[in-house]
């Protein structure tokens, strides 16, 4: 496991509503290597590969979601969870609250608790970007740009003044002249679990031989 060179921060959003999949998605059992365990668990597994720590940004009522994780997955001691009272109002909210909490970083990779499929070597290789000194790093895949995306300290304050639902997209379209991005052979960082459909096709995908 790499260190977080530079002081990089991992920050993984795990506070929407899941309105679109009707339920709490991120309690939803997802079939893995180590057999069914929750999609946020499921997508914490890379991350803490990657990194010694992760910060996790909850809902308020986050209780049942972190009693599952870490009986789940052996690294309670790693996942730092942070509480954003208004996150109903917004990823955006739950960004700046993310990074506010790790505001003495040099840099933050900030990923999606619903995307259960990138890979360990996707986030080592945009870290390793990061620490290079790029300001703005994402990875590309099949021609598509993808998540997670990287900031380094020059974005501190436009990301702590994050709002609404549109997360940090307003940042990187105003700074694509400084955005460097990483072609990876990895799907997992186009896929994200919305709908209760998108959850039964990565379950069927998964089954197929």
């Amino acid at each position: 496991m790499p260190d977080n060179k530079h002081d990089i921060s991992p920050i993984v959003l795990a506070a929407g509503s899941s309105s679109r999949f009707g339920g709490p998605k991120l309690m939803q059992p997802l079939t893995g290597d180590r057999g069914a365990i929750c999609v946020l668990s499921q997508a914490l597994q890379p991350w803490l590969t990657s990194f010694p720590d992760v910060w996790v940004v909850v809902p308020p009522e986050h209780k049942a979601l972190r009693a599952q994780v870490e009986q789940e997955l052996d690294a309670a001691d790693r996942i730092h969870w942070l509480a954003c009272d208004q996150s109903a109002s917004g990823m955006g909210h739950s960004l700046a609250f993310g990074v506010a909490q790790t505001a003495q970083a040099d840099a933050w990779l900030i990923g999606l608790g619903d995307m259960p499929d990138i890979h360990a070597s996707t986030l080592q290789s945009l870290a390793e970007k990061l620490a290079s000194g790029h300001a703005l790093i994402a990875p590309v895949h099949a021609g598509k740009r993808g998540h997670p995306v990287g900031f380094n300290a020059q974005f501190r304050q436009p990301l702590m003044a994050c709002q609404g639902d549109q997360g940090a997209r307003q940042i990187v379209q105003d700074h694509m002249d400084q955005l460097v991005t990483l072609d990876v052979d990895d799907a997992g960082v186009l896929f994200d679990i919305d709908t209760v459909a998108d959850w039964q096709r990565r379950e069927s995908a998964f089954a197929a031989p």
